[in-house]
């Protein structure tokens, strides 16, 4: 099978280096509310973006494509990134006098121990098993994939947000994710079409790891709006959709839609956001470290 990978730029892993000891609490200065609903990329990312790494080394032996084995190394290599880069934004939100270590060990359980590569535990000894856990595991990646690049083009292009008054660093971290999220948006894709392309399985993963992740965020905002000293009342629905409006937060309509769209059969994760803008805005993102 040839012609799996579309794009013809290289995939770069990048590092890039953030500074957060002058990031307030509240980074988003006008608007406390809006921080944590963004706050909660940092700590639900480390644990998923590990279990990709790991879901995708359990597959590269099984790829035979030469240029889709390229685009996942470096695919492995940015999601290592991505997970480094928010844990560094988790300690310092700790740091500030929110707890989050009960989140993060559920985060922990649910990506090592529910669905990693002993589904709760259970070791899987048949072949056949195992190659069907891990193509329900890449099924699970490839949704979970679209919602990110969907996230990344919309963080890419709200100006509510970037227009607002904001702490660079933390906004900078949001930009990097979301820029290389739409950089790599198909590998996850055709790294299940090529191992598997079962239709039903593909369904039935996203159908199970849309919910799982909007569950996964709304319960990371409960839990920093409930953990901030500095915010008078817990989370509330309005809160979320006035920061929708004033597009600090994508609106709850544009990740339906965008779900939606990927139980076409023939959805192309091409299809959402662009490249072209991704790239230019990686292109002259400063302060890289070699990787």
């Amino acid at each position: 099978m040839k012609g799996l990978i579309k794009e013809t730029h290289p995939i770069i892993p990048r590092r890039p280096v953030f500074d957060f000891a002058e990031t307030p609490s509240h980074w988003i200065y006008d608007d406390p509310m809006a921080t944590q609903m963004l706050n909660l990329i940092n700590p639900i990312t480390p644990a998923p973006e590990r279990w990709f790494c790991q879901t995708f080394r359990d597959a590269l032996p099984f790829i035979q494509d030469e240029q889709l084995k390229i685009a996942v190394i470096a695919f492995i290599k940015q999601e290592g990134a991505h997970s480094y880069g928010h844990t560094l934004g988790t300690r310092h939100i700790e740091a500030l006098g929110i707890d989050l270590s009960r989140y993060s060990k559920m985060m922990n359980w649910i990506f090592n121990d529910m669905i990693g590569p002993k589904p709760l535990g259970y070791e899987l000894k048949h072949a056949r098993l195992k190659s069907t856990w891990l193509n329900t595991r890449l099924a699970m990646v490839a949704a979970a994939e679209h919602l990110t690049g969907v996230l990344g083009h919309w963080v890419l292009n709200a100006e509510g947000l970037q227009q607002a008054p904001v702490d660079e660093q933390m906004l900078r971290l949001l930009l990097w994710h979301g820029a290389e999220e739409v950089e790599h948006r198909e590998v996850a894709d055709a790294m299940f079409r090529h191992l598997s392309n079962n239709l039903v399985l593909r369904t039935g993963a996203a159908v199970f790891t849309f919910p799982l992740f909007l569950v996964l965020a709304y319960i990371a905002v409960e839990t920093l709006v409930a953990k901030d000293p500095q915010l008078p009342h817990r989370f509330r629905y309005k809160d979320y959709f006035r920061a929708a409006r004033q597009d600090r937060v994508p609106r709850a309509s544009y990740i339906a839609r965008a779900c939606l769209r990927y139980f076409h059969p023939k959805h192309n994760p091409l299809n959402e956001g662009s490249t072209a803008q991704a790239l230019a805005y990686l292109n002259n993102m400063p302060e890289f470290k070699p990787t």
